[in-house]
């Protein structure tokens, strides 16, 4: 099974599954990898395989506000990329966001920006942005849940994750997995327990 790219230089590959009903974004981290592994080993390991998946990653690593190509160049495009993907998929009616590290930051942003059903943000990083993403999700959408992980012995991922402490849709979730909280989820089955169970499309 090969993942697509949607003409982005890699940025975007996409995975179609008409017989599941549920899409996820999932984000890459600073080094444009999902802690080192292939899409596919990840696929394969998260359990996501099966369902449609949307691999994003910032070639420039600067909270897309450039965009991941030519034809997407900026955050807004991005948010508008992502409405009309979801859009395109009309078997689908659940929409989730996950990320590691600097992707974790995104899942939240985007999850926010388009009302998913729930985030997953492992050791979500970076603080550009930090504070215009807890002023964001102080103003509820409505509809999206967040489930942030983090371990207490990385200082800078204590502080990103207790920012959002008094948020009402956020739950912070500690976990002794240092940074690598995605590998460290992978390897002893929490990521796969933690995800919803599989909807067919109808």
């Amino acid at each position: 099974m090969s993942i697509l790219d949607k003409d982005t230089g890699g940025n975007i590959s996409t995975l179609v599954r008409p017989n599941s009903a549920q899409l996820f974004f999932v984000y890459a981290g600073g080094l444009g990898q999902i802690e080192g592994m292939n899409q596919m080993t990840f696929l394969q390991r998260s359990g996501l395989l099966r369902r449609n998946v949307v691999l994003v990653r910032d070639p420039n690593l600067k909270f897309y506000t450039e965009g991941v190509s030519d034809e997407i160049s900026d955050l807004d495009q991005m948010i508008d990329w992502h409405q009309a993907y979801i859009e395109s998929l009309p078997h689908v009616t659940e929409v989730y966001c996950m990320g590691n590290s600097f992707g974790g930051w995104s899942a939240l942003f985007f999850g926010y920006m388009l009302a998913v059903r729930k985030v997953v943000a492992l050791a979500p990083a970076g603080p550009w942005g930090l504070e215009m993403l807890h002023e964001l999700m102080s103003d509820p959408n409505g509809v999206t849940e967040y489930d942030i992980f983090y371990d207490t012995s990385v200082e800078e991922d204590v502080v990103f994750a207790k920012t959002f402490d008094d948020i009402e849709e956020a739950t912070l979730h500690e976990r002794p997995h240092g940074h690598l909280m995605l590998r460290g989820m992978l390897n002893t089955g929490e990521l796969v327990e933690i995800l919803p169970d599989a909807v067919a499309a109808e």
